[in-house]
């Protein structure tokens, strides 16, 4: 682990250049703002500038291992964001109901209002009834 801590503390303005690429790249390529050929690109880029950077490193299994650690903790990243959508939509799933009925949607209410609304044009026919007569 020191020999990793020494290599870091080694890395060169072009080494840290790939790994930007690289980073840039790999994160393009999973992600969906481009079509296919733009993430194979992507992708083509991202391992060019991994095997420049691994290149570079002396030894060059750090630099593998280096880049490796890379795509775990994006991975890792990936993980924490997808639970905190699934537990924030497990949450809204949750607050639907009650939402639906602060809005108005909930069939009671729906049913009330239609009855009320039924009941205040029969009062107005009444009313209109009496005033002919």
């Amino acid at each position: 682990m020191s020999e990793l801590n020494k290599t870091l503390h080694q890395l060169t303005l072009a080494q840290y250049l790939l790994a930007l690429v690289f980073l840039l790249g790999y994160g393009t390529a999973l992600g969906s703002m481009f079509g296919r050929t733009g993430r194979l690109r992507a992708l083509l880029l991202a391992l060019i500038a991994a095997a420049g950077f691994a290149a570079l490193t002396q030894p060059w299994e750090q630099g593998v291992l280096l880049v490796l650690c890379a795509i775990g903790g994006i991975g890792f990243f990936i993980a924490i964001a997808w639970a905190f959508s699934a537990i924030t939509a497990s949450d809204r799933r949750a607050a639907a109901p009650q939402a639906a009925t602060r809005a108005g949607r909930s069939p009671e209410l729906r049913d009330a209002a239609a009855l009320a609304v039924a009941q205040a044009a029969h009062a107005v026919k009444r009313r209109r009834r009496h005033r002919t007569t």
